[in-house]
């Protein structure tokens, strides 16, 4: 299917950063608050504020993700709506989507379960999610533990959170229930008036929002930004000029070395405009527990629905602005250009294995070499962050910093190579599955 570029390269940014900040969660603290964080000497950082701040904000990219799949799954299908493929392939999507999400997570299991039944991590896990499972021990219980985690990952009707050894695939479930959403969207709006679904869609979206029932929203928001794509670009086919004039335009000024500001200012360009700086500063906002200065003027907009639960009020207030971001992108070939650069492709290209095997990387080898690359600079062995930070600050960020880059070359490379012989793979299989049931 043909591809929409700027979506890929977001989504490998967004992948990218997900994995940059598992490294340092946990451990580091300060680049996940607010500047205007208590206690005041602990913050009050350069990066704990906007633009910066988006390079720490994992849990933002999450909800970028929910809208970007509504848009990826749905941009193709739509385009398709008055051929006879529409609806062979929404079958063959709802067909192929299980296998194409689970499929590599299973491997990225197998392989975890593996590594720790030889004992080879470096890693403290949850006992309570292990449910007392031990290295060299019961081969058995390691493979019914494995078989409980795949179809706890599997249930998209009652969630089981089963972290694990991987605990960013906690989204799978979530990923798999919103496409299912879009699917049966796609069907029950096939055959209603343009206009009445892109007015209809930001309205249902709206509602599970005022639920908080964050993830569902994005998806809806991003089937809006597919439908409104899709129209938009018919109306360019048929060439329809009344839609291609500005709402609303401004005569600016000029002078003797010509025009000193933009010949028409329109309201669709102030509109992207404002969703754009909106948006990223939602993204922006802080893992602190509650609102903090530059955010608090949102209380007052939030439903009653939300119950006062900071796990519902950040990921609803992220979810607001990945949805507004993802609009301002989808609406300016400018904002779009960082994302059709090469490297942002190249992350695109690898974004889902990337998002699934950085974790096992860091739970093999990033406190063995954090703390060989300590012993190096201070002498002494490393005392745990906390201490680190206090006694040595230069020692810390070397041995962090260090660290980090070569972890972050070995993870590039490692999802390189999972894209290649597991997910492509995983991709082509599915695609001999669907053709054997539907032969």
């Amino acid at each position: 299917m043909e591809r929409t570029k700027w979506l890929d390269g977001l989504r490998g940014v967004a992948a990218a950063i997900v994995a940059v900040d598992h490294f340092f969660m946990g451990e580091v603290w300060h680049p996940f608050l607010s500047f205007w964080g208590d206690p005041p000497e602990s913050n009050r950082r350069l990066v704990q504020l906007p633009p910066v701040r988006i390079l720490f904000a994992a849990h933002a990219m999450v909800t970028l993700f929910m809208v970007i799949s509504g848009y990826a799954l749905s941009i193709n299908v739509l385009k398709a709506r008055h051929t006879p493929q529409y609806f062979p392939r929404i079958a063959s999507a709802v067909l192929r989507r299980p296998f194409r999400i689970y499929l590599p997570v299973l491997f990225i299991a197998i392989i975890s379960q593996l590594l720790f039944f030889f004992n080879l991590y470096n890693w403290t896990f949850d006992e309570g999610l292990l449910k007392g499972l031990k290295p060299w021990t019961d081969p058995w219980a390691h493979l019914k533990w494995l078989f409980i985690y795949m179809t706890d990952s599997i249930n998209i009707i009652a969630f089981e959170y089963n972290g694990g050894f991987n605990g960013q695939l906690w989204t799978m479930p979530v990923e798999y229930r919103g496409s299912n959403v879009i699917f049966l969207l796609l069907i029950g709006l096939s055959a209603w008036r343009p206009k009445l679904r892109l007015w209809s869609l930001p309205l249902l979206g709206l509602y599970f929002l005022w639920y908080g029932i964050w993830d569902i929203f994005g998806f809806i928001w991003g089937l809006w930004l597919a439908e409104k794509a899709v129209g938009a670009a018919s109306r360019e086919t048929e060439g329809d000029e009344n839609e291609k004039l500005p709402l609303f335009s401004f005569t600016c000024a000029t002078g003797k070395y010509g025009t000193w500001w933009p010949r028409s200012v329109t309201v669709s360009r102030i509109i992207t405009a404002l969703s754009f700086i909106l948006g990223y500063h939602f993204l922006c906002l802080g893992d602190d527990g509650h609102l903090t200065p530059g955010y608090q003027f949102l209380e007052p907009l939030q439903p009653a629905k939300w119950r006062d639960d900071w796990q519902v009020i950040h990921w609803c207030w992220k979810s607001v602005g990945a949805a507004l971001l993802v609009y301002a992108i989808s609406e300016s070939k400018m904002l779009q250009r960082p994302f059709n650069t090469r490297v942002a492709q190249y992350l695109g290209k690898i974004s889902f294995s990337l998002y699934i095997v950085h974790q096992a990387i860091y739970h093999l080898c990033r406190d063995p070499l954090r703390n060989f690359i300590w012993l190096m600079c201070d002498g002494a062995p490393y005392p745990g962050s906390v201490e680190a930070t206090a006694n040595d600050p230069w020692a810390f960020h070397v041995a962090w910093w260090a660290s980090g880059m070569i972890l972050g070359t070995v993870v590039v490379y490692a999802s390189h190579y999972y894209t290649i012989y597991v997910d492509n793979k995983c991709v082509a299989w599915t695609k001999r599955v669907e053709r054997w049931l539907t032969a």
